[in-house]
């Protein structure tokens, strides 16, 4: 069975992201793990590191039974609690050899030191993804995701990933908005050849029926992503990892940081 790993570090900056993974838990069809990542053992004993990681894991525990407004016993997850140098460490140590579908992690927003430090590690992760990672905004309304957006350069890798966009997402009746961005002053055998391109993805093979394609004309990736969001209310934003930096446009990390603190829908970014 395949596992979706959600770190927390039990503040109110993460309880979104714990809801929305348990309330959307059964579509990504996958057993649920609430991780917390302890870094304050390093110079302890053993056996007063062991005390730490069960105080720990009742906090968790706690924690999710107040967020979720159940028992721990009738909730459908997993509690882990493990030692780490870092949250990123411990988070990667964890997952390590794992039939990981993914990451989910709460996503940045708060004034607390030690949330904004949680924040900072989804976007490390997001950037260095070595998995597929799912970031979820503080304030954000836990719903089934209806509406998703993924932004596609015309690679081998978008058939692949949007396979699995549709596998999970189509039986939720939810659409799947496949963009690309191109430049407004590109040449019209370039805004032909892109057009192309999106024919190529039309005949992959797997049920594209929940498909819509488009061309945005802009300068500006992060703008032309941030309008089409908004107006066509977008539930989930997916981008894969690019290999090539240079060619593409729509991947680089510098987009990548500016779309996750902008864009307060979940992010999807596959490795």
């Amino acid at each position: 069975m395949k596992k979706i790993v959600y770190a927390t570090n039990c503040t109110e900056n993460s309880s979104t992201a714990l809801k929305y993974t348990y309330a959307n838990r059964k579509i990504f069809d996958a057993d649920l793990i609430v991780l917390h990542v302890v870094t304050s053992a390093q110079k302890l004993s053993k056996k007063e590191t062991a005390k730490l990681l069960t105080e720990e894991k009742h906090r968790v525990a706690d924690f999710c039974s107040s967020q979720l407004g159940d028992s721990l016993e009738n909730l459908d997850l997993t509690i882990s609690v493990v030692t780490g140098e870092s949250p990123i460490k411990g988070i990667q140590d964890f997952v390590k050899d794992m039939n990981l579908q993914m990451l989910v992690i709460g996503a940045c927003g708060a004034r607390p030191i030690r949330e904004l430090l949680f924040g900072s590690t989804a976007k490390e992760m997001i950037t260095h993804p070595e998995f597929p990672i799912l970031t979820i905004p503080q304030a954000y309304e836990v719903k089934t995701p209806k509406k998703i957006l993924y932004t596609t350069d015309f690679e081998e890798e978008d058939v692949f990933y949007l396979k699995k966009l549709v596998e999970t997402f189509s039986t939720h009746s939810s659409k799947i908005s496949v963009v690309h961005i191109i430049k407004k002053d590109d040449r019209p055998e370039k805004i032909k050849e892109q057009e192309e391109k999106f024919k190529w993805l039309k005949s992959a093979n797997f049920d594209s029926s929940k498909l819509e394609y488009e061309l945005i004309y802009s300068n500006n990736v992060v703008d032309a992503l941030s309008k089409f969001i908004k107006e066509e209310d977008i539930d989930i934003v997916a981008m894969l990892e690019r290999k090539n930096q240079q060619k593409s446009n729509l991947l680089h990390k510098d987009v990548v940081k500016q779309i996750y603190s902008s864009v307060k829908v979940p992010l999807l970014i596959f490795k």
